[in-house]
């Protein structure tokens, strides 16, 4: 399919991607998806260094086989193994000496990686997109994983064909650590950007972020859906024809794990995910997570491997997302 030129772009986060774009880039992942031979090697001659700060299982594979179809080579690059890692290298160092060995860098950077301290990791992927003249790819950071959001939106999409005013609960479930926020804001992000009523649903104590919800609000208000909040998990999953389950940490007690867990251990039966609060949604309703997820902990097996859950279809399809995105960036029009 004809793409329009692409200059130097980055993917840190799909808000900051004209709707246009993301229409055109979830066309292209469907046309990936039905027609691999068509893309078999099209970006031969092409690498990608893919940096992780933190241990990644479905990003790093899927990337991996994503750039190996489409003919490129495709590093994996550890912090441990790194001097960056040692802190003895400068970011703008790294990133300008990396680029002029490669086409893009896909870089994760999880919150341990910066002691907790929120946006900072964002904050110094913003810096790798300063100094590095080949686009950065988001892998996740402390505050967003853009790709996990594009996967979701084309999941969706492919599943209920039209998702605008479709109901989809976000669902905070319980998790014995608190985990990063970047995959609710993400998921709240797109839904709310294509339409979607929303109901982000948590125990009191986990509202995501102001300035994430201030987004969310506006993308609402321009795309025609809703965003609504609740604390009463039954009754947030009623009529839901999308619920979309995450554990996420309190922001209130970030990065203090001790001071958090009292806030979470009450929700430990009532917020693991039951097949009976699926009971309360529409027939065909679709369940999702990202994984990893612990099952029996987080979600009761009947949910993870129930009629409703395509948590493998989602899965799967990181792969033609990380296509088509390295496609989009990289192809030469």
């Amino acid at each position: 399919m004809a793409l329009k030129k692409v200059k130097k772009k980055d993917f840190i986060s799909t808000q900051e991607w004209d709707k246009e774009e993301l229409d055109e880039l979830l066309k292209l992942t469907k046309d990936v998806k039905l027609n691999p031979k068509k893309y078999r090697n099209s970006l031969d001659g092409k690498s990608i260094c893919m940096f992780f700060y933190n241990p990644s299982t479905r990003t790093r594979n899927s990337t991996q086989v994503a750039a190996y179809q489409l003919g490129m080579q495709a590093t994996f690059n550890s912090i441990k193994d790194s001097w960056i890692g040692y802190k003895s290298e400068s970011v703008k160092d790294t990133a300008i000496v990396l680029s002029r060995y490669y086409d893009a860098i896909g870089i994760r950077l999880f919150p341990n990686s910066v002691n907790w301290i929120y946006k900072e990791g964002n904050k110094i992927l913003r810096e790798f997109a300063k100094w590095a003249p080949v686009p950065i790819i988001n892998f996740e950071d402390d505050q967003f994983h853009p790709l996990q959001a594009l996967t979701d939106i084309f999941t969706i999409k492919e599943k209920k064909k039209e998702v605008k005013g479709k109901k989809v609960v976000i669902s905070w479930a319980y998790h014995p650590n608190p985990l990063p926020l970047s995959v609710p804001n993400s998921i709240l992000l797109i839904t709310t950007r294509y339409g979607m009523n929303v109901t982000l649903a948590h125990p009191k104590n986990y509202e995501l972020d102001d300035e994430i919800l201030n987004m969310a609000h506006q993308n609402a208000n321009e795309s025609g859906g809703s965003l609504e909040f609740s604390n009463d998990i039954e009754d947030s999953y009623k009529d839901a024809d999308v619920v979309y389950i995450k554990s996420w940490g309190s922001i209130k007690e970030y990065g203090n794990a001790k001071a958090e867990k009292p806030l979470r251990v009450p929700y430990r039966d009532s917020w693991r995910i039951q097949e009976k609060y699926l009971e309360n949604t529409q027939n065909d309703s679709i369940l999702m997570h990202c994984l990893p997820i612990r099952r029996n902990i987080v979600a009761e097996d009947a949910v993870i491997d129930g009629k409703h859950s395509i948590v493998y279809d989602q899965a799967e399809n990181r792969l033609y997302t990380a296509k088509s995105l390295l496609y989009y960036l990289l192809k030469e029009k």
